[in-house]
């Protein structure tokens, strides 16, 4: 019994504290970055094709 109650506390203490991280975000005038990942190709020392991921973010 000592352990239910010690398992739902433990539960508790988790979810509110990841829940208050989540929220601790701070942005200026509200706005919040917006970021979009894009294919790149690109080629290599040798003419090899190679594909890059950038992420560009305003």
């Amino acid at each position: 019994m000592r352990g239910l109650f010690f398992a739902m506390a433990l539960a508790t203490v988790l979810s509110l504290a990841f829940g208050t991280a989540a929220k601790a975000q701070n942005y200026s005038y509200g706005c919040k970055p917006s970021c979009v990942l894009k294919t790149v190709k690109t080629y290599g020392a040798y003419g090899n094709v190679t594909m890059k991921k950038v992420r560009i973010c305003k």
